[in-house]
């Protein structure tokens, strides 16, 4: 008989004697009891009351150890939940009041509170999906006044101090707002706030670049919702600086198959960013859809051919297509030598096993004895005495510098290996070297003997 079906044969009064006796037992218990049964009118005052009373509860001077953010979030989480059920009983207005009442509290948390586990962020995103959730369920079923009502609610709590140091959740709150922008009352004052959020960005300001683009952003989600949908564009291209305009832009152009003008985007993109590595890759990425597209198969492989040295071993494996067997014969040798003159290694072996080429396994182990461990496998057949003396001098390597029992073990793992690979009698000469060279390494000849 399982617990639900124990509890459900309890009579009016059993139950109640439980239920006094676990909150008599148990503080957090008790709380929880107190919210689930209050019938205080005001849930939000009820609501913020709870988060606050288990935030204290955790808090010792002033602070909460990063071990305590977990539980002091308990009362956020009911509050979420009750916000929740709100929602699907068609009580937007009240779920985002509660979502509001928790994101408020827990993000002021983070000045006196050790988050390295994430648990106050991820509150921080609940509470933010709650909100986010009615507003589009309003926006289905809600008339005009009642829809006024959450915008409001939204408007207010984003124009609050406590995001002045976290700017990315105030911007949340004004894209959900946005949602609300299809009536012109509201997107007047949204578009008046967003004007005054960027005239009040001090050009001393060092994350001046990431408040414009944010708020430009949510300018352009403006257009978008009400399907403005040229200016929307005409928007996108005034701000190419910004790498999700510049993304857009060029996805607009690679769908209206204006490959042309993607791969200027593209290469304009690539010169603006030469500084950040990552970002250009990302625009050669794309221009490398554009060649697709275009069907220019030299630039494609030039692109492909940067990405297979920058260790993209799917890029090889588009690149190979691009070349009958005979011509990919000459390009795959450019390739390794490539690799080796620059003293690379990332991909370099991926591809010499997909060319099944144990000759250049075997250069890359002479030139890093560690990968011998890995690749022996691969030069059994053709280099079985080279990879025989490589895997012995890497034990050797590894033995030389062992000084206790948890390093010889790590040693004995390996030769254990090399025995399964190259057979007992191999071992047991190996065996033997290692014996005499450390007999006066007890703990050491004591592990040998166990493999």
């Amino acid at each position: 008989m399982n617990l639900k079906t124990k509890i459900s044969k309890l009579t009016k009064s059993e139950l109640l004697e439980l239920l006094v006796q676990l909150a008599e037992t148990d503080e957090n218990i008790e709380t929880m009891l107190e919210y689930k049964l209050s019938t205080n009118t005001d849930e939000i005052k009820e609501s913020k009351k709870l988060i606050r009373q288990y935030i204290n509860r955790y808090k010792s001077k002033g602070f909460i150890m990063w071990r305590n953010v977990g539980p002091s979030l308990q009362g956020a989480e009911m509050v979420l939940e009750k916000g929740r059920g709100k929602l699907a009983a068609g009580e937007e207005e009240m779920a985002v009041r509660m979502g509001i009442a928790v994101l408020s509290i827990v993000v002021v948390m983070l000045q006196y509170a050790d988050d390295s586990g994430g648990e106050v962020g991820n509150i921080i995103n609940e509470s933010l999906t709650l909100i986010s959730d009615a507003a589009s369920e309003a926006i289905e079923t809600d008339e005009k006044r009642q829809q006024e009502k959450l915008f409001q609610h939204i408007m207010k709590e984003s124009s609050h101090k406590r995001y002045d140091g976290w700017s990315e959740w105030r911007y949340d709150l004004l894209r959900i707002g946005a949602i609300f922008s299809i009536h012109t009352s509201m997107r007047e004052k949204l578009e008046k706030r967003l004007g005054e959020l960027l005239e009040g960005i001090s050009d001393s300001t060092w994350s001046k670049t990431y408040e414009v683009k944010e708020i430009k952003l949510l300018q352009l989600e403006i257009f978008e919702v009400n399907q403005e949908l040229e200016k929307a564009k005409q928007f996108i291209y005034s701000n190419l600086q910004y790498r999700p305009f510049r993304e857009k832009a060029i996805e607009i152009a690679l769908k209206d198959k204006s490959f042309e003008a993607a791969v200027e985007l593209c290469k304009e993109g690539q010169a603006q960013d030469k500084q950040y590595p990552g970002l250009v890759s990302q625009w050669k990425k794309y221009e490398l859809q554009a060649y697709k597209a275009l069907g220019d198969t030299k630039k494609q492989r030039g692109l492909l051919l940067e990405f297979v040295y920058s260790n993209d071993f799917e890029a090889y494996n588009e690149l190979k297509e691009l070349y009958d067997p005979e011509e990919w014969k000459v390009k795959v040798e450019e390739i390794f030598k490539i690799f080796e003159e620059k003293g690379l290694k990332g991909i370099y072996a991926e591809i010499a096993k997909d060319e099944k080429r144990p000759d250049k396994l075997l250069h890359l182990c002479k030139k890093d004895i560690y990968q011998i461990q890995h690749l022996y496998p691969y030069l059994l057949n053709n280099y079985a005495l080279e990879a025989d003396e490589l895997f012995k001098q890497f034990i050797r390597y590894q033995a030389e510098p062992a000084g206790d029992r948890k390093k010889y073990r790590s040693v004995c793992r390996v030769i254990k290996e090399y025995k399964a690979a190259f057979g007992d009698s191999k071992f047991l000469e190996l065996k033997e070297e290692l014996k005499e060279k450390y007999k006066r390494r007890p703990t050491f000849l004591d592990e040998l003997d166990k493999v």
